[in-house]
């Protein structure tokens, strides 16, 4: 047996390129599941029952540019002039999610049916976004000029530091 070669007992090579990869991949992964949950926490839905949130009715840069004060009183009138309605439509978007994660996994793949639920969930949002603006323009309404000089100054403001604003 003398073709038989010797075994090399050296540890294999140290894979520190690999294990670069992966603490940045473990670190981006991480960074991304907290801004999640922060937006979550922060702007996600509102509990059933409870009132709605401005941002998911389309009044995102408004819901930073009002004063907390306006922001719960807008959220009030949200809830009393039309909130069962908005809790409808976010149920609606909902199972049309719903809808599109079943025909995904059909084989074959029905793309009419995607389609469908994705304008389902569409029309809905879009319906959230018009009572948000409405509910905004009747409670912007009721400002005095001051007030509206006031949210005119904040949105300005607000957009700069997001950078929504040109110069």
């Amino acid at each position: 047996m003398s073709d038989l070669q010797p075994q090399d007992t050296s540890p294999p090579p140290r894979r520190r390129g690999l294990k670069i990869a992966l603490a940045v991949s473990l670190a981006l992964n991480l960074a991304i599941v907290g801004l999640a949950a922060g937006f979550a926490l922060n702007y996600g839905g509102p509990k059933e029952g409870g009132p709605p949130r401005l941002a998911a009715m389309g009044l995102g840069p408004f819901a930073l540019a009002l004063s907390r004060e306006d922001r719960e009183a807008l959220r009030d009138r949200v809830a009393s002039d039309g909130g069962e309605i908005l809790h409808a439509e976010r149920r609606e978007i909902g199972h049309a999610l719903r809808d599109v994660e079943q025909a995904l996994l059909a084989n074959p793949f029905e793309r009419d049916a995607v389609e469908a639920a994705l304008a389902r969930s569409r029309r809905a949002a879009e319906a959230m976004q018009a009572s948000g603006h409405g509910a905004l323009l009747d409670y912007v309404e009721e400002m005095s000029p001051a007030e509206r000089a006031e949210l005119a100054e904040n949105l300005r403001r607000m957009l700069r530091r997001f950078g929504g604003a040109r110069r």
